[in-house]
């Protein structure tokens, strides 16, 4: 299975990059500091390290030198990322192998990843789902329509439009044996574009996450 090293100091992005990968077949490994990734990196050898620029005790540029200066890890594609300007060139001298600007969206990240790691990533089932769905995005409240649902995510639209990688909490009911199911999740923006917004749970629970892989089950290939 493959092993991938996502480091950064911020908890939420690291979150974020975790719900990216939950359809993936692999191993993920964090760090929250430079030093944390070169340790981790020779300790267990990834396949790819994604790498932050700005973290306390040493950043993402050093980092990379360090990991490229070892025959240890120097083999291991390196790919740099951040929201900071003019960086690209202090990445590209220490030897990183990619270079991308923050946000990522769920599907350009994965694709950074595949570019080096055969990364295999389930398909799950989706289903339409025409039901109202409330947004809330720290105290502001918005309302939308789910648009399809799968036991990871949901696709919704509103005339708001969170950025990729905030944090909502949702709230809607799901049909079920005559009955509706109320849930309340949070979940992380992972897609953005003009039929709506992607998003991936977070802090689903135990029961809901069961109520939605049966709502997708017995909906599969039905009309809603």
């Amino acid at each position: 299975m493959h092993k991938i090293l996502l480091v950064d100091d911020m908890r939420r992005f690291l979150d974020l990059e975790r719900s990216f990968l939950k359809r993936a077949e692999c191993r993920i490994l964090t760090a929250f500091t430079g030093l944390e990734a070169i340790k981790v990196a020779k300790f267990e050898i990834p396949d790819i390290i994604m790498l932050d620029v700005e973290m306390p005790e040493m950043n993402g540029i050093e980092a990379c030198r360090i990991l490229k200066n070892d025959p240890q890890t120097k083999h291991i594609p390196v790919v740099i990322y951040t929201a900071l300007d003019n960086i690209e060139e202090k990445a590209r001298q220490v030897g990183c192998d990619g270079f991308h600007r923050k946000p990522l969206d769920e599907e350009k990240f994965l694709k950074v990843i595949q570019g080096f790691v055969p990364l295999k990533v389930r398909k799950h089932h989706r289903v339409r789902l025409d039901r109202p769905v409330v947004i809330r995005d720290n105290e502001s409240e918005h309302k939308g329509t789910i648009v399809d649902i799968s036991p990871t995510g949901l696709f919704f639209k509103s005339d708001f439009s969170p950025v990729v990688g905030s944090l909502l909490e949702l709230l809607f009911a799901l049909p079920l044996s005559g009955e509706e199911k109320r849930v309340s999740t949070l979940a992380y923006s992972v897609r953005q574009d003009t039929e709506g917004t992607g998003c991936a749970f977070y802090d689903l629970s135990t029961g809901a996450e069961l109520y939605i892989q049966d709502f997708v089950k017995h909906h599969v290939g039905k009309d809603q």
